[in-house]
């Protein structure tokens, strides 16, 4: 059984299949994942090992080659290179595109284990990082007030956690300085009076700054475990921490230094409008709406700057409203593109009701695609956009040329409105569907593109691939009920679709 007979001996099924194809397709219009572009970048992780005190030389011979010389092993790496700093190393390993980036952090982070004991024990533990284009901070808001360390620990400890549980959001970067350090400054004078050395300072310090678990203890019934919490969380606490010097005598740390609370060097500076403050950005997981996450982020400092008046929360930059303007724009270009085509084709059809069977089956078909982008974790970007407005003069093809071939049947062999629907559709139906095929034919390589150019072409060609397909089956079950409905000569509408069209016509044929 073909599908035009199919459709017009069900045309209830047919219905009930029109009206979910609407009601996905507009869920899929609101809910589809908005970008700006495609990910397009490969699968980049980088290795950032601190070595402090190192020159650049011993950073590269020490740490750079080993980890570069390790990684460069793994399956699927592309390229691998590394830079060396005083104190700092950042090795890049590039993978190749069909690597899942996931995964090649995982294979990094155990290539790393495999060689720490050869690393030199002073470095910092080694950061595995994965990058790609959604990497990139989607809103940053600058937190101003007259205490930058207590809000710079205010945004880590509460801010930061509450910014986290939004749908959406992947990370929240804190930056700009200000981190609260308790700053112990020893006096030289005082300290060589004492017999004693800066390490022997240290070393009391840190002996009085633990937090270990020390033991159990148990009983018939019972056991507990207890430790050892003693860590000074104040200056005061760190000024009664005792020394006894080399005669024996006992002292205080307060004694022989100077114990203030105050920020760490500033490593890192942000203002926002010229004044200093501390930065807040937001990283959105990979399949995630930009738009979506930029908006409930906002809505949520929104809260936050009730909650806290005397902080001022500026938006410094958000990557949501050119996002959205660019996609609202083109999908403004795509419903003027179905309406000047709506138009063309009423010109050249000459008849109101058969011009509104391509209007309706136009968009029945973009409805289509957009649930089947859905389906298919496609995301709305440019690219795909592009493939929608390209696609808007082609869906509409096998329509018209069914319609057309439909209501040469009716007028010229005198059927009725069904069996010319039936004999129509069924007489054209293998050449609309050769003519499709012809099409889908050359996008179907586009599919199976490596790289930059598969990143690039993919979505655009699977988005064309699910129009045609889209419109292929509204053309062949939709449009023949629908021509079979609106079929039937006379009437004042199709006399005046008539006479706007004559001279248009007259026109072509001239």
């Amino acid at each position: 059984m073909t599908l035009p007979r199919f459709a017009l001996q069900n045309k209830y099924t047919i219905y009930a299949l029109s009206i979910a194809a609407i009601i996905f397709g507009i869920l899929a219009y609101v809910s589809l994942p908005i970008q700006l572009f495609p990910d397009t970048a490969p699968p980049l992780v980088n290795v950032l090992t601190p070595y402090p005190g190192a020159a650049a030389k011993d950073v590269a011979d020490l740490v750079s080659d080993p980890i570069e010389t390790e990684c460069a092993s793994l399956e699927g790496v592309h390229k691998v290179s590394s830079t060396s700093q005083d104190g700092l190393s950042l090795v890049s390993i590039e993978f190749n595109y069909d690597r899942d980036a996931d995964i090649a952090a995982v294979d990094v982070q155990n290539a790393i284990s495999r060689i720490r004991s050869k690393l030199p024990r002073q470095i910092g533990e080694p950061q595995v990082l994965k990058f790609s284009t959604s990497d990139r901070p989607v809103l940053t808001m600058g937190l101003t007030g007259d205490n930058l360390v207590s809000i710079r620990r205010l945004a880590e400890d509460v801010l930061a956690p509450e910014i986290q549980r939004i749908p959406g959001v992947a990370m929240v970067d804190v930056f700009g300085g200000y981190q609260p350090e308790i700053s112990v400054l020893v006096d030289r004078n005082r300290l060589e009076a004492y017999h004693l050395r800066l390490p022997m300072v240290v070393d009391a310090i840190t002996s009085h700054n633990v937090s270990l678990p020390a033991g159990q203890i148990r009983s018939q019934a019972r056991q507990y475990s207890f430790r050892v919490d003693e860590q000074s969380r104040n200056p005061e606490a760190i000024r009664e921490i005792p020394l006894t010097t080399p005669a024996g005598k006992r002292i205080r740390i307060g004694d022989i230094a100077r114990v203030t609370e105050g920020s760490a060097e500033d490593l890192s500076r942000f203002r926002v409008n010229g004044k200093p403050a501390i930065a807040m950005q937001i990283l959105k997981q990979d399949d995630a709406n930009t738009v979506d996450v930029v908006e409930r982020a906002q809505q949520k400092f929104a809260e936050l700057q009730k909650r806290y008046p005397d902080i001022q929360m500026i938006e410094g930059e958000e990557s949501a409203s050119f996002t959205r303007r660019v996609v609202n724009n083109m999908f403004g270009s795509v419903w003027q593109a179905l309406l000047l085509a709506a138009i063309i084709i009423f010109l050249f059809l000459s008849s109101f009701r058969r011009g509104l069977v391509v209007s309706v089956s136009m968009p029945m078909s973009f409805l289509l695609t957009f649930a089947g982008m859905k389906l298919f974790g496609i995301e709305v970007n440019l690219v795909t956009l592009t493939a929608i407005i390209l696609s808007v003069g082609m869906v509409v093809d096998a329509s018209v040329v069914i319609l057309e071939n439909i209501t040469r049947r009716y007028h010229e062999e005198k059927l009725s409105p069904k069996d010319a629907a039936l004999t129509g559709a069924e007489e054209i139906q293998f050449a609309v569907i050769a003519g499709n095929a012809t099409t889908l034919v050359v996008l179907v390589p586009l599919l199976f593109l490596y790289g930059f150019v598969g990143k690039t072409f993919g979505p655009l060609a699977s988005t064309l691939i699910i129009a045609f397909l889209g419109s292929l089956l509204v053309s062949l079950t939709l449009v023949p009920i629908l021509t079979e409905l609106v079929t039937r000569d006379g009437g004042k509408l199709e006399n005046l679709a008539q006479k706007i069209s004559s001279p248009w016509n007259r026109l072509m044929d001239y």
